[in-house]
Order: C-alpha cells, then structure tokens, then sequence
C-alpha cells in the first residue's frame, strides 16, 4: 500500500476537527466538575456517603434506572432539594438548570455515560452503573457492553 500524504487543506481541517473534539472533551470535564461541586456538598451535608445509578440501552432505546443512596451501608432516602445541574449540549454550549437532587443525579450519570460511552443505547446496547463515592468525590462508571458473537468453523472431509 502506497502511504497517503494529506494536502496542505485537508491537514488543516484534519487539525480543526481535532481541535474541537479536544476542546468538546475539555468543556466536558469542566461541566462534570460543577455537577460534583454543586451535588457532593447535599450529599455530604445530608449524611450520605455513597449513590448508585444503574443504567440499560439497547435497541436505539436506553435508561437510567434506580438512584439509590447509602448512609454507610444503609440505604437512605435522598433529601427533596433542588441542585444546580450543568451539561454541554451539541453546540458547545454550557445549560446550567435547578433539579431535584435525584433528577440531577440521573442527568449527571446519563450525560456521563454519554460523553464516555456514546451509544450505549444502541445495538445491542450495554448495561451498568454509575457509583459516586461522596467523601473522595470520586465516580466510577462500570460499563458491559453487549454484542453477537459468532465462531465459525468449517470443516473439509
């Protein structure tokens, strides 16, 4: 195969596009940032040391499920406060609005899977949760991702 060498055009907006996906994925940091900044001091403040977010997709169709939250190991109701929440949408922009903190909290984790997963929802789709650990602030996302595998055999006799 003969190696293709880009014009000088076409390196040009090789570089835009690069740019903008980096700066898509910036903006996106930033706004996951100010979702913690505004839910981990409720949480904190209303004894709560742990929430899970489960997810599921599949066929051009998924969802958030459950938000369950944890006071140590016990399961405790989220408190009903209003909590600032931020996305980026497809221009770039940053949409800031006041939900419920269980609304915000499946906004944050869908907008999450999203920006980390995009497609989960498609396909075959995927499945997972979303566990924020309120007193590191930290949030991991378990992701499976389903597909159809096939192993193939043919055999000459």
């Amino acid at each position: 195969m003969i190696p293709t060498q880009l014009t000088s055009d076409q390196a040009a907006i090789q570089a835009r596009i690069e740019a903008e996906i980096a700066e898509h994925a910036a903006a996106v940091r930033r706004v996951e940032a100010r979702c913690k900044s505004a839910f981990l001091p409720i949480l904190r403040e209303h004894g709560i040391t742990r929430v899970d977010i489960s997810y599921d997709g599949g066929g051009d169709e998924g969802m958030m499920g459950d938000v369950t939250a944890y006071g140590g190991q016990s399961v405790r109701e989220l408190p009903s406060v209003l909590c600032d929440h931020y996305a980026v949408d497809y221009g770039g922009n940053v949409r800031s609005s006041a939900l419920q903190l269980e609304d915000a909290l499946s906004s944050f984790a869908e907008n999450a899977v999203c920006d980390h997963h995009g497609g989960w929802e498609n396909g075959e789709g995927a499945y997972g949760e979303i566990v924020i650990d309120v007193a590191s602030g930290g949030v991991t996302i378990t992701h499976n991702a389903r597909f159809i595998d096939y192993d193939t055999t043919e055999t000459e006799l």
